[in-house]
C-alpha cells in the first residue's frame, strides 16, 4: 500500500456519502414546476451564483488559513441544510433563498475539496499521480450519484409523481450524516506559516493568477467548458421530460446511466490526458462540448439523448485535467485562494451567461439557446487554446512547468 492511501481511501468513503443526491435529476423539474418558466428558472439559479461571488474567495482563505478538513465538515452541513430548504421551498422568493444557503456550502466544499487531496499526495511526494486520484475521487462520486438518481427515479415513480420535494428531502438527511465522515481523515500536513492576513493572502493570490500566463489561460479555458456543460445541466431534465416524454424512473435511470459513464471516463482521465498530453487534452475538451451542443440542436430523434454521454464524459475529464494542470503550477499556501479566485471567475460569467440563455430559451426555443451557446464558445475556446500550446512549447523550452 502506497503512502497516503489510507487517507485517500477515507476520503473516498467521505465522497461517496455525501454523493448520494437524488435530487440531480429532480431538482429543475421541482423548481420549474413552482415558477414554470424557463427564465424565471434561470434566475432561482442565478441566486446560486450571485452568493457565491460573494462568498468564493472568503471560503478560500478560510480553507488555506484553517485547512482543508473544516472547511470541507462545514461546507457538506450548510450545503446539506440548503437542499432541505430547497426541498420545502414552493414559492419564487423561496426557493431563491435556499438556492442562497446551498451556495455557501458549494463554497467551502470547492475550497477544501482538490486542495485536499492536492495537498495529502503532496504530503507524500506523490503530486504527480494528482490527475489519477483526482479522477477516482470523481469516479467513486459518480457512482454513488448514479445509484442514488435511480432510486430516486423509483421513489417519485412509485410513490407519488408529485412530491419530487422527497428526493432533495431525503438526500440532505444523507449529506447530513455523511458530513461526520470527513472526521475519519487527517488534515493534510503542508505549510501555511507563509499565511500572513486575508487582505495579503487575496493580493497574492491575484498576483499569482494575473502574472502567469498559463495559470490565466487554463482558468478561463476552464470556464468555457463548465459553463457548457452547466447550462446543458440545469436544462437536462426540463429537455428530456418536455421533448422526448420519459416517466421518472426513465429520468432517473438515464442520468444514472450517463453519470456511471461519466465516472468511468473520469476512471481513465489519466491514461486519455497520457495519450493526447496538455495539448489535444484541451483540444478533446472543447470539440465534444461543440459537437454535443450541435447534434442537440440538428438532431430531433429521440435518440437524440445519448449524445449526453459524451457531455457527461466531458463534465468529468475536464476537471481531474484541468485542475491537475492549474495545482501543479500553485504552491500549497496560496492553493484554496487561487481556487476560490478560478470559482469566483467563473460564477461571474456563468450568472450572465446562464441568465441570458434562460431567456433565448424563452423567446426561441431550448435547442436554439443550445446552439447560440456553442456557437459563442468556440472561437473563445480556440483562442483560449492557441494561448495555452504557446505556454506548453514555452514550458518544454524552459523545461519548467511553473510558469
Amino acid at each position: 500500500m502506497a503512502r497516503g492511501d489510507d487517507q485517500i481511501r477515507r476520503y473516498f468513503l467521505f465522497r461517496a456519502v455525501t454523493s448520494f443526491s437524488m435530487w440531480i435529476p429532480f431538482w429543475t423539474l421541482w423548481a420549474y414546476t413552482n415558477v414554470e418558466n424557463l427564465f424565471l428558472l434561470t434566475v432561482v439559479d442565478s441566486a446560486f451564483w450571485i452568493t457565491m461571488i460573494a462568498f468564493q474567495v472568503p471560503a478560500g482563505l478560510i480553507g488555506d488559513k484553517y485547512g482543508r478538513k473544516p472547511v470541507l465538515f462545514i461546507g457538506e452541513a450548510v450545503f446539506a441544510i440548503g437542499v432541505l430548504a430547497f426541498g420545502f421551498s414552493t414559492e419564487f422568493w423561496m426557493l431563491v433563498g435556499a438556492n442562497a444557503i446551498w451556495a455557501i456550502g458549494v463554497c467551502f466544499i470547492v475550497s477544501g475539496d482538490t486542495p485536499f487531496v492536492y495537498d495529502t499526495l503532496l504530503e507524500h511526494g506523490r503530486a504527480g499521480e494528482f490527475i489519477k486520484i483526482s479522477a477516482r475521487v470523481w469516479t467513486v462520486q459518480a457512482v454513488a450519484s448514479a445509484a442514488a438518481c435511480v432510486v430516486g427515479g423509483m421513489l417519485v415513480q412509485f410513490t407519488d409523481p408529485h412530491r419530487l420535494d422527497l428526493t432533495l428531502k431525503i438526500s440532505a438527511l444523507v449529506g447530513l450524516v455523511g458530513c461526520f465522515t470527513i472526521l475519519l481523515v487527517r488534515e493534510p500536513k503542508v505549510d501555511r506559516e507563509h499565511f500572513v492576513s486575508y487582505t495579503k493572502q487575496l493580493r497574492e493570490g491575484m498576483r499569482r493568477v494575473m502574472s502567469s500566463r498559463a495559470i490565466l489561460t487554463l482558468i478561463l479555458f476552464q470556464i468555457v467548458i463548465e459553463i457548457a456543460v452547466y447550462v446543458m445541466a440545469v436544462f437536462r431534465s426540463v429537455y428530456m421530460d418536455e421533448n422526448l416524454n420519459l416517466d421518472y424512473l426513465q429520468l432517473g435511470t438515464f442520468i444514472g446511466a450517463f453519470t456511471i459513464f461519466g465516472g468511468f471516463a473520469a476512471f481513465q482521465a489519466g491514461k486519455i490526458e497520457g495519450t493526447l498530453g496538455e495539448k489535444r487534452s484541451l483540444l478533446f475538451l472543447l470539440l465534444s462540448v461543440v459537437c454535443s451542443f450541435v447534434v442537440v440542436f440538428v438532431v430531433t430523434h429521440p435518440a437524440v439523448i445519448f449524445i449526453q454521454f459524451l457531455i457527461y464524459s466531458v463534465s468529468a475529464l475536464q476537471a481531474p485535467i484541468i485542475n491537475g494542470y492549474i495545482n501543479r503550477r500553485v504552491d500549497s499556501p496560496h492553493r484554496s485562494t487561487v481556487v476560490a479566485i478560478a470559482t469566483l471567475l467563473f460564477t461571474v460569467t456563468l450568472t450572465v451567461v446562464e441568465v441570458g440563455s434562460g431567456w433565448v430559451a424563452n423567446e426561441f426555443g431550448l435547442t436554439t439557446s443550445l446552439l447560440v451557446l456553442a456557437l459563442a464558445a468556440t472561437p473563445v475556446g480556440l483562442f483560449l487554446l492557441l494561448l495555452w500550446n504557446r505556454e506548453v512549447d514555452l514550458s518544454r523550452a524552459t523545461g519548467n512547468v511553473g510558469i
